[in-house]
């Protein structure tokens, strides 16, 4: 007779799980196994996005923070001004698309509105402006009041595609190139931003079309032009906008100050600005 129940069990086991990381980073932690109680009544959620390790299959696999996430960086010690600050790091070896499903990012997100957090604000560079984007579109309803993409391949990058990486991060590369981002945006063609949540993007225009690693027309596609999303122009590259001092301070404000969809007049007029037509 032919072993069925073997390949049953392949088709329904359980995919492995993701290494991920949640943690605090301003203030500082106290003693306490989760973290402190909410000091102020505004959190902010920091997602990175790529991180190539070209000779370390092992550190693919590992979720660690990028230094911009760090208790001790620029970015965390300004948004403290604002708000309690946390940080969401992620292993890589799935596709960005599957991160935005992650059910520890989801849990993590229950939790700070349950803690009484009364704003919680995704803030996502690169790969994780996507997957922030993806995470409120699909849980409109996980207690995030707003999301602000900087430097965002929401239409993909030509740069995953020349990237060498080790063989387990092949997936996640992958999901940032111009092809599967634009068949990602076709399958969710239905998908949009929720209406009570606020959304805007930075744009990194340090480069002739875009931040040298994502172009204008990428980082603000037609879609997100449509549904009237503020987008703010910002001269600097893809690495360096949320290192610099007036990076930090535009990301600040725009966690301060209410993102109210535009009108038409408004969209079409940052539209010429970035892309010339």
């Amino acid at each position: 007779m032919f072993p069925v129940l073997p390949i049953l069990c392949l088709l329904f086991a359980e995919a492995p799980a993701i290494e991920t990381q949640f943690v605090q980073v301003a203030p500082a932690l106290s003693q306490r196994p989760w973290w402190n109680a909410p000091r102020k009544t505004r959190a902010v959620v920091l997602i990175h996005g790529l991180l190539v390790h070209p000779f370390s299959k092992t550190n693919v696999g590992r979720a660690d923070l990028h230094s911009w996430q760090k208790s001790d960086c620029l970015l965390v010690k300004r948004l403290a001004q604002e708000a309690d600050v946390f940080a969401f790091a992620y292993a890589q070896t799935v596709s960005a698309d599957d991160i935005a499903e992650c059910p520890e990012l989801e849990r993590n997100i229950r939790k700070l509105r349950e803690d009484g957090y009364r704003e919680i604000i995704l803030i996502g560079h690169s790969a994780g402006g996507v997957i922030a984007r993806q995470f409120i579109e699909d849980h409109p309803d996980c207690g995030v009041t707003k999301v602000i993409q900087v430097c965002a391949p929401n239409a993909g990058s030509g740069w995953a595609k020349w990237q060498t990486v080790r063989a387990n991060q092949i997936d996640f590369l992958d999901s940032l190139t111009k092809p599967a981002r634009r068949r990602s945006l076709s399958q969710r063609a239905e998908k949009e931003i929720p209406e009570r949540i606020e959304f805007a993007c930075i744009i990194g225009t340090g480069s002739v079309v875009g931040d040298g690693v994502v172009s204008n027309r990428s980082q603000y596609p037609p879609d997100l032009q449509k549904q009237g999303i503020p987008a703010y122009p910002f001269n600097s590259s893809h690495w360096m906008l949320l290192r610099s001092h007036k990076g930090a301070e535009l990301v600040a404000r725009l966690v301060r100050e209410k993102q109210l969809r535009w009108d038409e007049r408004q969209v079409q007029a940052v539209r010429r600005r970035l892309l010339g037509d």
